[in-house]
Order: C-alpha cells, then sequence, then structure tokens
C-alpha cells in the first residue's frame, strides 16, 4: 500500500514561520508544532529522543532541506509535521548550508518500515527542485498539503 504523505499531513501541524534559529530550538519548536496535533504523549521526551537522534548524525540532508526523526513511545501513530524558515538557521546539514525546508517525522516505537518508507519517500519528493520551490511558497498550511497531493499524482 502506497503511503500518501498528504495524508499524513495536518494543517495544525504546519508552521509556514519557525522563530527558532538553531538546532535544539527548531527541533523544540518542531515537536511543539507536532503536539498541537493532539498525539504526543510528553513533548519534552520526544525532544530529547530527537536531540539523541540528531547526535548519531544529522538529519540536515542538504539542499537547505532537514528531516529529524524518531520512532517513539510518545506517539501511537505515524505524524508528519513540517516548518519552513525562510531565511534558513544552522542545522549541521550536510553541505553546511543553512536549512529552510524542515520536517519532523515520529512514529511508534517499532514501525520502522513504515518509517522507512515514508523517509524514503519524503526524500525522493525533496530532489524535486519545483516541488522544494513550491513549499518555499506556499502560502497556507493547505496549499503545502495540495502540494504534497500534486507530487503524489504524478
Amino acid at each position: 500500500m502506497a503511503i500518501n504523505i498528504s495524508e499524513l499531513l495536518n494543517p495544525a501541524c504546519i508552521e509556514l514561520d519557525l522563530s527558532a534559529k538553531k538546532k535544539p530550538d527548531i527541533l523544540r519548536e518542531l515537536s511543539s508544532v507536532l503536539a498541537r496535533c493532539g498525539d504526543v504523549g510528553n513533548q519534552d521526551k520526544l525532544y530529547k529522543e530527537l536531540l539523541k537522534r540528531e547526535k548519531m548524525t544529522s538529519t540536515g540532508i542538504g539542499s537547505g532541506i532537514a528531516i529529524p526523526h524518531c520512532l517513539s513511545s510518545q506517539v501511537k501513530e505515524m505524524h508528519v509535521a513540517f516548518g519552513r524558515k525562510l531565511e534558513g538557521a544552522k542545522f549541521d546539514a550536510v553541505d553546511n548550508q543553512p536549512v529552510s525546508l524542515f520536517f519532523l517525522l515520529a512514529g511508534p516505537e517499532g514501525a520502522h518500515s513504515r518509517h522507512l518508507q515514508i523517509l524514503s519517500r519524503l526524500a525522493r519528493y525533496l530532489h524535486d527542485p519545483a516541488f522544494c520551490q513550491e513549499l518555499h511558497t506556499a502560502s497556507s498550511p493547505e496549499e503545502v498539503i495540495a502540494a504534497f497531493r500534486r507530487k503524489e499524482s504524478e
């Protein structure tokens, strides 16, 4: 069964103007954005799990994109939060460039296969410069979701 990221995105979990400027603060802000969807047990524990994951290797994949992710007992199902910081932020990306598009993926412990499928699909979509441009220019959470729907229909 194909996984549609558009179905995982909730308008309440999309922040088009992140205020944080550095990795730890961005992870905290993104975990707060995800908590707005209501399925986060302990937001502080989720944040600490994200920090621990980032210490292994940065999820800043380059080209202005980061996909922080973890499997956690703090969520019951797979969730994606999207955050954007147009001027970019320091995130220890592999290309040492600022990151402007952030996707937080959190899933329940044991959901390794689904987690990897979503990560793979997201990374594939984000290799399309035209798609990334749509995400940069979206003026509402609904436009972000619509961009994913269009991409998924290709």
